[in-house]
């Protein structure tokens, strides 16, 4: 006979995105998860790509962004400066996993 007292456990209350810690987002971001942590349109994402303010990852069929360029962007510093972006490899001596950037 079941114990029809016991309460169910309420289901899990996910955070908006905007509200996590930015150390416990993804690495890899789409442009809706962009606008909903910035709580802008997708449009706006759009444009901010299409101007180079923001970066993507290239060689993908889908525009993802790397979180250390969103977080170039919000600090509207270099990602060269942040050490997000490698130079080329053929310019460094035993390639781009000798440099301290991400090589994007």
């Amino acid at each position: 006979m079941p114990n029809n007292t016991i309460n169910k456990l309420p289901k899990k209350v996910e955070k908006p995105f905007w509200k996590e810690n930015f150390n416990r987002i993804p690495e890899v971001l789409s442009v809706g998860d962009i606008a909903e942590y910035l709580r802008v349109p997708e449009t706006t994402v759009e444009n901010l790509i299409n101007s180079g303010d923001l970066k993507i990852l290239p060689g993908l069929s889908e525009r993802r962004i790397f979180k250390g360029f969103l977080l170039s962007y919000l600090t509207q510093s270099h990602p060269e400066a942040m050490g997000l972006m490698g130079k080329p490899e053929e310019t460094i001596k035993g390639g781009i996993r000798n440099t301290a950037g991400a090589g994007f």
